[in-house]
């Protein structure tokens, strides 16, 4: 029994959509059904008692709820399931209002508008639910002030239709500032959650991706490779005698080469490429949709303007240089044995005089 229930209410629901997404799909969900029940059941009623008019509006609701869950779960794309929201926000206020026109069953009708603040503003959020509100309020005034003695709208005492509209305006601001309240919290979280998400992936001290940050990148590149048949590139570049100049300028000094340095790799990199801090000071490319001799062209020109631009160091111009080894990821060379062989190709143009731009391919012994 439990199964077929479990299975209705998530249907739709997707992993890669927000928690937020997947929260309301299923609220839509259990609502419809709650909603088609009900209105089903009170149809029944109706029709059995021999009010014809009042069942076809409930049983028609029915059908509506129940098209705004299957138009969610069918279509699945974020503007369907906000066409099912707002078909599910329109038929609660249409059937609601309608039952304040003719009083439902014995003049009870009107006691279902408190369904509906909480309902507007969880689906459809705190501005475009308070907007929706106001203007169903009013048309609920219009409805019982401006037609007093009309035959088609049930009769109600001036004190019930005033208190009526008071404690549906009480219920709308506690419903507004509950869902302001949420979403501000919510927003808060999903914004410290990104905050904590960005630091786990980046390096505190250059702001490029770290050793993790990299990792997934290249996994998502290789699945993307072996999709697309389109290969890339990796190199690892280092740093030439990093160690004497943390040791003739200090440790401080040395960060500020780092940051200085990874600033110049950056700008000199292409848009669609990924530079990350591999580790020390070690630097990781990776050159989408890239073969071994167009990396191997593009960090040629990055070597070169690194040759060129002095460092600013405690208001002194230094000269640095850096080493780099690339190589071609194909489907024949994953991600893991690229690295290595980018790796080996770095030592191998640091063993060659350094500053130098050195491919895997052109080893010796690979």
């Amino acid at each position: 029994m439990l199964g077929p229930i479990k299975q209705y209410v998530l249907s739709g629901v997707n992993r890669r959509y927000k928690d937020e997404t997947n929260r309301r799909i299923m609220v839509v969900n259990l609502f419809a059904a709650v909603g088609m029940s009900i209105t089903f059941l009170l149809g029944s009623r109706a029709f059995i008692d021999g009010e014809y008019f009042l069942s076809t509006i409930l049983f028609s609701a029915s059908v509506i709820f129940a098209l705004s869950q299957r138009l969610q779960v069918r279509v699945a794309t974020a503007k369907a399931r906000t066409w099912s929201i707002t078909l599910l926000i329109f038929c609660l206020m249409a059937l609601t209002l309608l039952l304040v026109i003719t009083g439902g069953k014995d003049n009870t009708g009107p006691l279902w508008i408190y369904l509906v603040p909480p309902v507007t503003m969880f689906f459809a959020g705190f501005i475009r639910g308070l907007l929706a509100l106001v203007a169903y309020t009013i048309a609920c005034t219009i409805v019982l002030f401006g037609f007093n003695e009309a035959d088609f709208v049930a009769n109600y005492s001036y004190a019930f239709k005033t208190r009526l509209l008071y404690s549906f305006a009480t219920v709308t601001f506690l419903s507004a500032f509950y869902e302001y309240s949420r979403q501000k919290s919510y927003d808060t979280a999903l914004y410290l959650s990104e905050q904590f998400e960005r630091q786990a992936k980046h390096d505190h001290l250059t702001q490029l991706l770290n050793r993790r940050g990299a990792q997934q990148c290249l996994e998502r590149e290789y699945a993307r490779m072996q999709r697309n048949k389109r290969h890339f590139s990796i190199a690892i570049a280092d740093i030439d005698r990093f160690k004497s100049i943390n040791d003739s300028l200090g440790h401080e000094q040395g960060d500020e080469v780092l940051r200085q340095i990874s600033n110049i790799f950056k700008t000199r990199s292409r848009g669609q490429d990924v530079l990350a801090r591999w580790g020390g000071e070690e630097f990781m490319f990776i050159f989408n949709d890239t073969d071994e001799a167009g990396a191997v062209k593009a960090l040629e020109q990055i070597r070169a303007t690194l040759n060129n631009a002095p460092l600013n160091i405690n208001g002194n111009e230094i000269y640095i240089t850096s080493s780099f080894g690339v190589c071609e990821v194909t489907p024949d060379i994953d991600t893991s044995s690229a690295i290595r062989l980018a790796d080996k190709a770095l030592y191998h143009a640091k063993e060659h005089g350094r500053n130098l731009v050195c491919a895997a391919s052109t080893l010796p012994c690979r």
